[in-house]
């Protein structure tokens, strides 16, 4: 089972490959719903980065992923629980919208939703390489500029290097810096987020698979609450 090795406060605690004491909501509601169903002994638990998880899953290396949102590029190779042609949004564990953010102080880009309107020098976004949201970005025809960790793009942005950062509502808000940026709205997207299993994994295991998600899904109305009731039906 895999877990991102970037802070995600309070659902991923600390950075790198160690699980933290409290490791995080995520982490603990997936050992939670391991013991409730009897086998939390079977499982190993590693932390990765986003790119290793994806490549991992794909070649059958890692069976769960905590967590994921849909995408098209991964579907080949990770199981999402479904309602017909779309995700099953009563086994979501999370939810958490994309945005871009600014600096507080001398912002140098607004935002309504349809147009950028950069102030600055630099008419750039920072996003991470590898990541959905970088793809997210790049689909707009904007101009990105990559960093490799979400430590660096904050450090561009608050260095006025670019004029804003594209990120995840979850993940940006738990980053050193967070309380000198500025949320621009409305959000790019808004996403759910589930426990994807790898396709071998499911094709061996899919009841235990659905009650994993059913039980995961549990634990995480504990926080989100305006999700739906948790439902494998």
């Amino acid at each position: 089972m895999a877990f991102t090795d970037v802070a995600l406060a309070p659902y991923i605690m600390g950075e790198g490959s160690e699980f933290l004491n409290p490791p995080g909501l995520f982490v603990t509601w997936s050992r939670n719903a391991l013991q409730k169903l009897r086998c939390q002994q079977a499982v190993s638990e590693v932390r990765l980065p986003y790119n290793r998880i994806v490549t991992s899953m794909a070649s059958g290396d890692i069976d769960i992923r905590v967590t994921g949102a849909y995408r098209e590029d991964v579907v080949a190779f990770m199981v999402f629980p479904m309602a017909g042609d779309t995700t099953n949004r009563s086994l979501a564990v999370a939810e958490a919208a994309t945005a871009l953010y600014v600096r507080k102080q001398a912002p140098l880009l607004t935002w309504d939703g349809k147009a950028l309107q950069f102030t600055g020098k630099f008419p750039t976004i920072g996003a991470v390489r590898g990541h959905y949201t970088e793809k997210l970005a790049r689909s707009k025809n904007w101009n990105i500029d990559a960093a490799p960790t979400w430590e660096s793009n904050i450090r561009k942005l608050l260095t006025g290097r670019v004029a804003a950062i594209v990120g995840p509502d979850s993940v940006v808000e738990a980053l050193d810096g967070y309380e000198q940026l500025q949320r621009l709205d409305p959000p790019l997207a808004v996403d759910l987020y589930y426990a994807p299993v790898s396709r071998q994994f499911y094709d061996k295991y899919p009841a235990f698979t659905r009650q994993f998600w059913y039980e995961i899904c549990h634990e995480s109305r504990t926080r989100f609450r305006t999700l739906p009731k948790c439902s494998i039906n």
